[in-house]
């Protein structure tokens, strides 16, 4: 049977999805390891490569396991995807409401935010590589579109909370529309992120963080 299964990942790349696909099945601390290293690798390769220029037997290859083994983690190559996905987000924001902890005033707290997004992209250049992608792959291929889904409000939910914390505390002129406000940050970040990954020169995205921290300071402009 695993060898019939390893059969189908090389002509594929994909098996028929079971279940949801995206929990990944680990069961002891060996396993969980293997799991962390998957979801590494196939970030790596669906950032440079694509979803569908990626192959199972290629993920397995890089994360030392056969094709067949990978089965018994997840599915299909759709629900690896999305476990990829989910844990990206998940490790992103993550970080991000981290950073946002520490500073009491809004521009200090996005300015925290900017760079953790640099920070964690400069640990792993495919972190950002594979987020922006994923609007382009689930127009691609729609089935994605669902199995993603668990994490997809996160973005626009951490930034309007930001926003909404500091019209609690009265930071905000009353004229202020938050929503555009939260709009606003949260494309800034992804521009940012599409830039320096577009670029694949992540000194472009410290560069432009220089001139926005000037910027809200006060001290990019000259005064007459």
């Amino acid at each position: 049977a695993d060898g019939a299964v390893a059969e189908m990942l090389e002509e594929t790349g994909e098996a028929e999805f079971r279940g949801s696909g995206i929990v990944m099945c680990s069961w002891d601390g060996d396993s969980a390891a293997t799991e962390r290293r998957i979801l590494g690798v196939a970030r790596t390769r669906f950032a440079h490569q694509g979803f569908s220029a990626t192959t199972n037997r290629q993920i397995a290859h890089d994360a030392g396991i056969t094709a067949a083994a990978l089965y018994h983690y997840v599915p299909s190559k759709a629900a690896l995807y999305a476990a990829v996905y989910n844990d990206t987000l998940d490790q992103v924001y993550t970080e991000f409401e981290r950073a946002a902890a520490g500073p009491t005033r809004l521009i200090d707290q996005y300015l925290a935010v900017l760079t953790c997004a640099h920070d964690l992209q400069r640990s792993d250049p495919a972190i950002s590589g594979f987020i922006v992608a994923v609007a382009r792959e689930t127009r691609r291929h729609p089935d994605l579109l669902e199995l993603v889904q668990p994490q997809r409000g996160r973005h626009a939910r951490f930034f309007r909370e930001l926003v909404d914390a500091a019209v609690a505390r009265g930071e905000l002129a009353g004229d202020v529309d938050p929503a555009a406000l939260a709009d606003l940050l949260g494309a800034l970040l992804i521009g940012l992120a599409r830039m320096s990954a577009g670029a694949d020169d992540l000194s472009r995205y410290a560069d432009a963080l220089d001139v926005l921290r000037r910027f809200l300071n006060g001290s990019l402009l000259q005064t007459s």
